[in-house]
This record gives C-alpha cells, structure tokens and sequence, in this order.
C-alpha cells in the first residue's frame, strides 16, 4: 500500500507536468491535457498493478518514462505554469493545485495575482487553509478584506464571555444557596440571543448522494474513456438540462445519485466503454417560509443544502411563546416532520433535520405546557413538556439532581384546575422512592424545588486552636481526645497545657456545653483527663500566650535594632544585645545600666543595676545580668561623641576648597579658612555673609514676642475705634490702617529669620588673633562671594536701580544718580546697609556726626550721612514719610522688620553674586 502511495504521488506530478508541457506547446489544448489529467487520477484510484516506470495511458496511447519527465519537470519556469493555471476553471484550478508538493505550491502562489490567490484559498479544507495562514499570517488580511455581508453570514463569530463560576464549582466552594431564590429562564432561547448568525451552510463541500436536483442547479459531466467529453450544464425553469444527441433530460426531482445512474444510462445508447463522473458547480437557492411565532417570521432565500435547523437559526428561533419541540416542516399541505430542538440541544441528535426544498413551510406553534425546576439540579430552568412526561422526565432535563439535593422531600407547587395553588411533597431517594412518587404525571405550570441538605456535618469532631492540623475528623465510637491528639507532635510549640476545652452539642435542643480537661496531665497519661467524645464535638487547644501575659525586656540606646523583645527563660543582658543586633560603633562599652520594676503591695520601686557591656559580652556572671519581666536595658553613647558629630561647619563660595569641615571643641573661624586654602583672589570679604543656628533661634522668639506685642496693640486699636466718635473720613482711614496692619502681621507670622550674624571678616583675615576671630559653633555657614560691581538704591527715589559702582563715590552721589529723593521721601530716615549687614542711618549722623571703614580707600572716612563712601555690594534705603499718626508708624515697624529680614535672608548675597 505504501508502494502504490509513493507512485500515485510521483504519479500526480508526472501528469501535472505533462498538463504544463502540453499547453506551452498548444494552448488551446489545455482544457484536454486537464481531462487527461481527471481521468488518471480516477485511474489511480482503482489500480496499483501498473510499472513503475510507466504512468497510465493520458490519451492518444502515450506513455512517459518517470525520469524523463522529471528532468523537463525541473526545467520548467515559473511562468509557464502560471500560464497554464489562468486557462483552468475555479475547480481545475484547485484540483491542479492540490497535486502539486509543498515547495511546487509556494513557488507558483507567490507569483498569482491577490484574485487568484483569494480563489485558491477560499477552496481549501479548514485544516488546510489554516496550515497556510500559520505559513503565511498576511494572508489573513487577503481574505479580511474580501469579505462582504453574503461572506460573513456564513462565517461563525463567537465573543467569548468569561464566564462565572459552575453550580458545579459552587457546590464544592459551599456558595450554593440553601434557599431557592434564583431566577428561572426558559431552557433552550438563549442560543439565539447570542449573535451567532450562522447556521447557513457552505456550498463548496460536495453533495451526498441523496441531494435534490432542482432548477438553477449547475454541475459538470465529464466522460472519458474511448469518448472524451464534458458538458457544462444548468437546469432549467422546466427541471431539464440540455445535453448533445440526447437532447433534453428531465432531471429536477432526482437525487444526485438518480441523476447520475440516469445520464449514465443514457450516454450508453451512445457511447460505448466509457466512464462518467459528476462535480456539482453551482448550488441553486430556494424559497422557504417561517410562519407562526417565530422571532423573525418571513419568506428566506436559503442554499438548497440547507435542513430545517438551518431555517430555523435564520429566522432567529422561536419566540419565547414559541415551541422549541414541536417546529414543523409542511410541504405540499402536508406535515411532513417535527423537529424536536430539545433533541439537538441535549443530545446533539438531528436525525430528524430534513433537507428543505422550494415553497416548503416551518411553522413554530405556540409553546406547548412548561414546568419550572429549581433549586440544586445542574441545569435549573423553565422547560417545555410533552403530554405525559413525570417528574423523573423533569429531573432528567434539567441534567439531574446535584449531590447536595436533598431527594427525601422533592417540592411541587401546583396551580389546580386555575383556582388555588397547592404544594405536594415526594421522596424519591433510592432507599425510600416509590413508583408512583417517581411517575407522578407533571401539569403544564407546575414547578419542581430540589432544596439543598442540611448543612450540618454528622458523624465528625472537630480539632480546632493551637494544633497542626485543625479540621474535621470522623467520629467512632469510644472515640476519646487521644485520637485527636496522641502526643505533642500533634501541637504547635507553646500551647496552653493546663486546660483545653470541648464545646458539646447536648439532646433534645442540642445546646452547647463547654466541657473543660487538663490537657497536660491528658498528655502525661491521666486517663481522667482523657474524656470519651460525642458526635460533634469540638475540641479547642489554646495557645498559651492566649491566656497569659508573654513577658516582655526593653533596650535602648546604641544597639542598631533598639525596641520591645520577648523574654525567654534565663535570658540574659548579651542575648537580649545580640537579639537587637549587637552595638553601634558609638555604644560607650565601659558602663550601661538595666532598670528593674520592683513591685509591692503598697508602692513600686525602681532598681538601677549597672553593668560593663564589654564584660557581658564576655560572659562575666555579674555583668551579663540575667534579666527579668519588663526589664530595660539602656546602652550609653561614648562622652561627646554626639557634639563630635555635630561639629561641622560650612564654607560656601570663594574658597580654594569649599565645603562642610569638622573642627575641634574651641577651634575657631579662621583656622577652618586656612584649612579650606583661604579665600579666592575674586573673593569680596566686605560682603560676607555669616549665618548661626542660635542667633536664628534668637531672632525668632524676638519676632514672636513683638508679633504678640502687635497683636495686643492692634486689638486696643480696635476697641478704640469702636467706642470714639470720629468723622467719616477718619473711620475710613483707621480701617484701612487696621487691615494693612493685620495683613502685615500675617506675614511676619510665615516670614522665618536665617541667623545671620555682622561679621568684619576682613579685620578677622588680617588680624587673626583679635577677638574678631570667634570660636565657631555647630551647624555655623559662612558664605563669600566674588566682588559685585554695583550697588542698589531703593526706596523713595524716582528710579530706584541697581547701578555700578564708581570708587570713592558717596551716599550723595547715588542719590543724585537716580535722580534724588521724591516728595514723599523721609530724608531723615535713610540708612545705608552694608555688605556685611552692618547699617549706617541719617539720623546717626544727623545726631552725632559719622565716622566708619572705607573698605575701598582702607581708611576711616567721617561726616555727615550723605557723605559717607559706598562701597560695592551697599544698599541705600529711603522710606517713605508717614504724617498720619501713631497707626501708620506701627505699619511702618513692621514693615522694616519685614524688610530687615529679607535682607538677611540673603537679598544681599544675590545682589553680590
């Protein structure tokens, strides 16, 4: 047999190439070479005698050798083939393409055009076609995009939905309801809600035998043998086709197996030895009709292959008063099926699914009696009945009754003769069913409840608490607490041994009892204590720590896991340290401490017992104390180490080596300048700002006392204002003035002060050992920028700027730069701020005369206020005048305040970078 396969496949290819060869040398041949090619493959069929050198005769007696053939084979380009595949039918085609191997298929698909390609795959089986589209998944979009509204209906789309859990997966997760409340649906309509259109069917599968030869039917007759011919027929409106020599046959009304036995026939008063074979071509549509209550009744244009099923799916099924198991096929007035839906559904059984011709009718009558069954079957809902069906038949459809149904008492409700409801009761458990309770004749509205067992487990104790292996376990008889637990493997570590307890259910209202043992003494063999079970019974083991106070130790300090730590029997102050995970690098080793409570009767005392950590650590019996319940240990830090770590001090800005530097207790400011390599050749001394952690501290809780001060003031104001008789125009003033105040204020209360500090780091350079050279302090920043180029005028001038600094230049001639002061100047306010922070006002000079540093000439320079030098990095302050009274003045305190702590918080410093 494998002989004949391998030559029937050589065979094929043979052939194909003989097809090829003989239309390249005569195209109009080509349709002759195909028969050939038809008439070996049926010659194959029925023959594996033949050489296997030889191929069977291909017409006109010719006979190849395999080799030879093989080699022009080989020889011949893609192109000629291609040229012979266009002249063939949509059949030939594929049946020529079939023959060829897996590499001759490729070869000559790659070089079809999309149409032809589109042909070939639309012809091939599912398997096949889904072996090329893994090949070649861009295929996928080929046949997408040839897809039209008559292709899609005969494609299957299916959404899948997740879905939810089984009455199955229910029942063994112990979710299933014990009360029947779900609702009922009717069995069997849902298929057809779901968009599932199509049941049509393919029409490029081969007919069977019993097929109906109808008008408009097309299909090819080939005769071959010493005739050769084909004829490509139709049948006609009358049922007739149309044939040479014979004329017209009447063929509408036989099957295909008749029509073939028919032509064969008449061929014979012709045509002597000669074979005959038939390929459906086109299938011819037909005319059904859907009456009654059908979803979508109508008249349908369906494919002659199609059955009763496949008219009722395209009419959407029955309506839910529609019958799903008495749909009939009527046909020349005359009932010629019923179809029972419930057999297709349940059973999958269509052999009652008649093939539908023209004018046949499907009627779907009203829904026949139904019954309801609910509850714990495995498929609850509302089905259709036959007259006569019971109970068992009911049980039967809704897939039978789940393991947790509880068949002792099956629930009826019925409605007798239309006037009351009643409810019967029968048991069809196997030990006690009965005949007539399991026959009992089912009426049309009557529904079925299966309820659920009790709940309650019998024959089992319990083991519960502080075991390995709490759960369920059978009850024997003479069943005592050993069974449960023969020995401490059964526990888990530090149980609660003086006493466990069982929880009993006691006859007739099964009320719980609690029945108390000592379980230790059980364990250690006290037969009293092992107490003889019941049904039921729980058994509870407790932990100990339930019961009693675990003991507790504390330690803190340099250990790197400080906290709350059990205490175990005879732990001691070095497994408590090492517990917390040893000492920190700071832990002081030479002296700690553990604090003990002492109770009394009266009053608590607190013991304080000292111990060296280094001499714990070595297991010395006095320092490594053993510890007691609620013991705290506490671990020192080595003498000013904390101080060591906070003394740092940062550098910022033009220094060689900027940066945060530690520094010794007493060191001072320049000492750390020389180890950062001193200032830059770009650093500007005179604009130094120096910022310390106390002196902000300071400068808050200054702030705060006069924020305070305001407040009392402001509120005095207000009571003021009330209770005074002052015009219009006053109170309007006041008001205003009382706003702006409280506003002000509530800056003043989010504004923070830096800690700066004057320092005169150009003396301190140049003298270090003057007492400018202060001793430094943690948390001290020092920062110093390059030279600035300006200086900045601000306030009540007519351009307030910044503008660049030209040596020896007064306050004067700034003043006059910017165009001198406005008329609401108050002249005699003006203060000229330093780079530094030091301040300069009128009113000093204006009092006493003024004499100060010019950093720029290195000299004292005196005079009057307008006349002292500014230096680069100054700025010159002119306030505005107020004349309106004492509320105006406290607006006006506030905001320098404001002003004076913008400045230190490095408006200058920005101005010098």
């Amino acid at each position: 047999m494998k002989r004949f396969h391998n030559r029937h496949g050589l065979m094929t290819r043979i052939v194909c190439l003989v097809t090829l060869l003989t239309f390249i040398a005569q195209p109009v041949m080509a349709q002759t070479v195909y028969q050939d090619y038809q008439r070996y493959k049926n010659a194959t069929q029925t023959s594996n005698k033949k050489s296997d050198s030889e191929v069977p005769p291909l017409g006109r007696g010719q006979q190849i050798k395999r080799n030879e053939v093989e080699k022009r084979f080989d020889k011949m380009s893609t192109y000629e083939r291609i040229v012979l595949f266009n002249s063939l039918g949509e059949e030939e085609k594929y049946s020529l393409f079939s023959s060829l191997s897996e590499n001759e298929k490729q070869l000559l698909f790659e070089k079809l055009s999309d149409d032809e390609k589109k042909q070939i795959l639309s012809s091939m089986d599912t398997d096949s076609l889904r072996d090329w589209l893994e090949k070649f998944p861009e295929l996928e979009t080929l046949l997408e995009e040839e897809e039209t509204e008559e292709t899609l209906q005969k494609r299957t789309f299916r959404k899948a939905e997740p879905e939810g859990p089984s009455r199955i997966e229910k029942l063994f997760a112990g979710t299933l309801p014990e009360e029947i409340s779900e609702p009922l649906e009717q069995f069997g309509y849902a298929g057809f809600e779901v968009d599932i259109i199509s049941f049509t069917p393919l029409e490029n599968v081969p007919v069977g035998d019993d097929y109906v030869i109808g008008p408009d039917d097309n299909f090819t007759i080939f005769l071959w043998g010493k005739v050769e011919q084909k004829y490509d027929v139709t049948v006609n409106r009358d049922g007739a086709i149309d044939l040479p020599r014979l004329g017209m046959v009447q063929v509408s009304g036989l099957t295909f197996a008749e029509l073939k036995s028919l032509l064969s026939g008449k061929f014979k008063e012709y045509y002597p030895d000669f074979q005959i074979s038939l390929t459906m071509g086109r299938i011819r549509s037909i005319q059904v009709f859907v009456v009654g209550q059908a979803k979508f009744p109508g008249s349908y244009q369906l494919s002659s292959l199609s059955t009763m099923v496949t008219a009722v799916f395209a009419a959407g099924g029955p309506r839910k008063n529609g019958s799903l198991r008495d749909i009939r096929l009527i046909r020349n007035g005359q009932m010629i099926e019923s179809l029972d839906l419930y057999e297709f559904f349940l059973e999958g059984d269509m052999r009652k699914d008649k093939r539908l011709r023209t004018g046949d009718i499907i009627f779907f009558p009203v829904i026949g009696p139904v019954v309801g069954v609910a509850g714990n079957v495995k498929r609850p809902a509302i089905y259709e009945i036959r007259e006569g069906e019971i109970l068992q038949d009911a049980i039967d459809l809704a897939g039978g009754v789940l393991a947790i149904g509880h068949l002792q008492n099956v629930v009826v409700e019925r409605i007798e003769e239309h006037q009351r409801r009643i409810v019967r009761s029968f048991n069809i458990s196997v030990e006690k069913q009965t005949i007539k309770d399991f026959t009992t004749v089912l009426k049309d509205g009557d529904l079925v409840k299966i309820f659920p067992v009790h709940q309650v487990t019998e024959k089992v104790v319990y083991l519960k608490g502080h075991v390995k292996y709490p759960r369920s376990y059978e009850f024997r008889s003479n069943m005592r607490v050993s069974d449960l637990i023969p020995s401490y493997e059964a526990l888990l570590p530090e149980p609660y041994l003086p006493k466990a307890e069982i929880v009993r259910l006691v006859p007739p209202d099964y009320h719980p009892e609690l029945v108390q043992f000592d379980l230790g003494k059980m364990l250690e063999g006290d037969v009293t204590e092992d107490l003889r079970l019941q049904d039921r019974d729980q058994v509870i083991v407790f932990d100990r720590w339930e019961k009693k106070e675990m003991p507790e130790v504390f330690i803190r300090g340099e250990v790197k896991n400080p906290g709350k730590y059990r205490l175990f029997e005879n732990m001691t102050v070095r497994d408590l340290i090492f517990q917390a995970g040893n000492f920190t690098e700071r832990a002081f080793m030479e002296h700690a401490s553990v604090s003990r409570i002492i109770p009394g009767n009266k009053r608590t005392e607190n013991l304080v017992i000292p111990f060296s950590p280094e001499k714990a650590m070595r297991g010395e019996t006095k320092d490594n104390v053993e510890l007691s319940p609620d013991d705290s240990v506490y671990i020192r830090m080595i003498p000013l180490y904390r101080q060591a770590l906070e003394r740092k001090v940062t550098l910022e800005g033009e220094f060689r080596f900027p940066g945060e530097y530690s520094y010794s207790e007493g060191e001072r400011l320049f000492d750390v300048i020389q180890r950062a390599g001193g200032l830059t050749e770009e650093a500007y001394p005179a604009g130094a700002v120096f910022l310390r952690e106390e002196a902000r501290e300071m400068q808050q809780r200054r702030i705060n006392e006069y924020i305070n001060k305001l407040e009392e003031e402001i509120f005095a104001q207000s009571s003021l204002q009330a209770s005074a008789a002052l015009e219009q125009k006053d109170v309007a003033i006041a008001q205003q003035e009382l706003a702006n105040q409280k506003e002000l204020l509530n800056k003043l209360r989010t504004t923070r002060p830096t800690g700066r500090m004057i320092i005169d780091l150009e003396a301190l350079m140049a003298i270090p050992t003057s007492q400018k050279n202060f001793r430094l302090m943690p948390g001290d920043r020092l920062t110093v920028g390059s030279r600035p180029d300006f200086v900045n005028v601000l306030g009540e001038v007519f351009n307030p700027n910044a503008i660049f600094v030209e040596k020896g230049k007064t306050v004067r001639h700034y003043i006059d730069f910017v165009g001198s002061t406005t008329r609401t100047a108050d002249r005699g306010q003006m203060y000229l701020v330093k780079a530094n922070g030091r301040v300069f006002s009128n009113a000093q000079s204006s009092f006493m005369g003024f004499a100060g540093w010019d950093s720029e000439e290195k000299r004292f320079s005196t005079g009057s206020f307008n006349k002292i030098p500014v230096a680069p990095g100054d700025t010159i302050i002119v306030p505005k005048r107020l004349d309106e009274g004492k509320a105006l003045r406290k607006t006006v305190q506030i905001t320098q305040i404001l002003f004076q702590i913008a400045f230190a918080a490095g408006v200058l410093v920005a101005a010098l970078k």
